[in-house]
């Protein structure tokens, strides 16, 4: 008999996709029975089985600091065609940028690294320290050679296994480049389905030859706040806010968040003189 499909209950709003400068929430319907014979059944991005929001459409301060309580890894682009000019301001833009997110196991931030060329190298695991990580992120060199997109993606896949089962995961991917041997764009594409199943996927691109269109495949939902556009390498260290608050669903301001930070260490040290 021709039946149409019947739909589970609306699930629960999604948290904003950002802090500041118009986030995204949304929620969907799943399919509790298929439909049988000429039965009908809505698509996945109807109205029946989909509603999304704006949400924090306030602008973003000028400079901020990351506060979410989230396990993430980023993966930075080694490969030629980055240039080492290139390579160098994606370094400095990452070490400001750890240098504006609240590190904590237990509170906030923990945060992986790897580069990816030919080769994948862990620069290193999730972790709090944040000492370790500008040292790592300091020490490591340009590698020139191919684009491992599809790789760097299955290594991201690989270091969530030192996450917390309670905070959400993130997996940001900073690329100039198409994928290349031994990866390939269906190779890239593979990687990255299979990593959406364990996190949310984010690709910030660094050339107008990869273009949006090209790396949207690759990300999750909602397409349009899982990618970010800059020009050129040598921009991202003017763009590590943008990154900041593209990446991160709750900021302080600097100022704010070095009040607060002070205030618990001067109260920590006076527990201690108790």
């Amino acid at each position: 008999c021709d039946r149409p499909c019947l739909l589970h209950n609306w699930g629960r709003w999604r948290a904003c996709t950002r802090a500041c400068d118009r986030g995204m929430r949304w929620r969907s319907r799943k399919i509790k029975r298929a439909a049988t014979g000429d039965g009908r059944c809505p698509r996945t991005f109807s109205k029946a089985r989909y509603e999304r929001r704006v949400c924090n459409a306030q602008p973003c301060p000028l400079d901020v600091v990351c506060v979410a309580r989230m396990d993430l890894v980023i993966g930075i682009d080694a490969s030629g065609s980055m240039g080492l000019s290139g390579w160098k301001a994606q370094r400095t833009a990452l070490l400001q940028l750890v240098n504006r997110m609240a590190l904590s196991k237990s509170a906030g931030i923990q945060l992986g690294v790897l580069k990816f060329a030919y080769k994948i190298t862990i620069l290193s695991q999730l972790t709090d320290d944040k000492k370790k990580l500008i040292t790592a992120i300091t020490n490591t060199k340009f590698d020139r050679w191919t684009t491992n997109i599809g790789g760097a993606f299955r290594s991201m896949k690989g270091m969530l296994q030192f996450g917390r089962r309670d905070a959400p995961s993130i997996c940001m991917l900073w690329t100039d480049g198409r994928p290349s041997r031994p990866s390939s764009k269906y190779d890239a594409g593979l990687g990255a389905k299979s990593l959406r199943s364990s996190c949310r996927v984010m690709v910030v691109t660094m050339r107008p030859a990869v273009p949006k269109s090209y790396v949207s495949p690759w990300v999750s939902h909602p397409k349009s706040q899982n990618v970010m556009v800059v020009n050129h390498p040598s921009l991202m260290a003017q763009k590590v806010m943008k990154v900041n608050t593209f990446v991160c669903g709750k900021v302080q301001t600097f100022l704010d968040w070095t009040k607060a930070y002070n205030a618990t260490k001067t109260t920590t040290a006076a527990a201690g003189i108790r």
